[in-house]
């Protein structure tokens, strides 16, 4: 028997929705938002069987800015919930830099260049 592939782990990244009125950090404006999941999870030829290490971030469509936002918040997101998100919720990940969805490593939830092709804080390949 050949067993490569069947089973493992992997980090992913879902866009979740696009959120109204987020009190940006950087630009000060009440501007839309993406919000992102990332997440580690174990598969099984290739269907997930559980989740863990799941992180929330809302990315500014103003200034392209990142923040990390609460767990709780982002979950009831998730759900349809209707949570709003305040200044104070928004933890920014690197200020002063502009990132994109794309840029958010998976394993360790930092914000990194877009042409790296593996985390440099944690080692985690970024791009499959």
């Amino acid at each position: 028997m050949f067993f490569i592939g069947v089973f493992g782990i992997q980090n992913k990244q879902e866009e979740i929705k696009y959120l109204n009125d987020i009190p940006c950090r950087n630009c000060d404006k009440g501007s839309v938002g993406k919000l992102i999941k990332t997440f580690n999870f174990f598969h099984f030829f290739f269907i997930p069987i559980f989740k863990w290490n799941a992180k929330y971030y809302v990315i500014c469509s103003g200034c392209s800015s990142l923040y990390e936002i609460p767990q709780e918040k982002g979950k009831g997101i998730e759900r349809g919930e209707n949570i709003d998100i305040s200044y104070w919720d928004l933890r920014p990940v690197e200020t002063g830099h502009t990132h994109s969805a794309s840029n958010i490593c998976g394993h360790c939830g930092k914000a990194v260049e877009a042409d790296y092709e593996y985390c440099p804080y944690c080692g985690t390949k970024i791009r499959g």
